[in-house]
């Protein structure tokens, strides 16, 4: 990995792709950062955590539980996307429930990095009778065979597919597969790395959906 300074972490993401990008490469680009140069790389992750528990919310209306897939221990800690949006989501009086802790592959290998169809549609069974299920692991790596797997009765499925939450990796995903897997309605909602340019100006919103606004935007199903 070429090495960086401060001000260019946040371009990181566009000449690596998501497979190579590491936790020590991560680790080591934040170690040369001031505090405050630090705080403001770290809010477009935490913005998204919080504008994702929104859409969360919404998916699952009345029912007031989430599931989530997340990394397990191999890739780090839970990630500040992660943690933050587990705090809005508590602050909304929903619930955050595990339902898998996936085995993503080596961060540090180019290969068999990503979420295996397996432990979505395991994670999926775990979930029945949730509101929603959000995977912190990208979209699932599935076979043409599956299309039709875990769609009657699961609840609605959104997917971050960024290429960092933070101090942590995430797995992106390209724009096709995703559209292929919203119109499959295997999955409902996505967010990608990168600002919408045919969205409208933000008006009076807050800083927090400004930060957001910059950084991502969502994917949805065309009806």
């Amino acid at each position: 990995m070429r090495r960086i300074n401060c001000n260019s972490i946040t371009f990181m993401a566009q000449s690596l792709s998501p497979k190579m990008v590491c936790l020590a490469g991560l680790a080591l680009a934040f170690a040369g950062c001031t505090p405050d140069k630090t705080q403001t790389l770290l809010q477009p992750p935490q913005a998204l955590g919080v504008v994702l528990a929104e859409e969360a919310a919404r998916a699952a209306g009345a029912n007031h539980q989430v599931a989530v897939i997340s990394p397990d221990a191999s890739w780090g800690p839970m990630s500040i996307t992660e943690t933050a949006f587990r705090a809005a989501m508590k602050t909304k009086g929903y619930s955050v429930v595990t339902a898998k802790s996936a085995n993503l592959g080596d961060p540090m290998k180019m290969r068999g990095v990503g979420l295996k169809g397996t432990d979505f549609f395991e994670a999926l069974k775990r979930s029945d009778g949730v509101g929603a299920v959000v995977s912190f692991c990208g979209a699932p790596l599935l076979s043409p065979g599956d299309a039709g797997r875990g769609r009657r009765g699961t609840p609605p499925v959104l997917v971050v597919a960024t290429m960092t939450l933070g101090t942590e990796p995430g797995i992106a995903s390209n724009v096709s597969l995703l559209t292929n897997l919203l119109d499959a309605k295997i999955i409902q909602l996505a967010v990608i790395d990168g600002s919408d340019p045919t969205a409208p100006k933000a008006g009076d919103s807050d800083a927090t959906h400004e930060v957001f606004a910059q950084n991502y935007h969502f994917l949805r199903r065309a009806d």
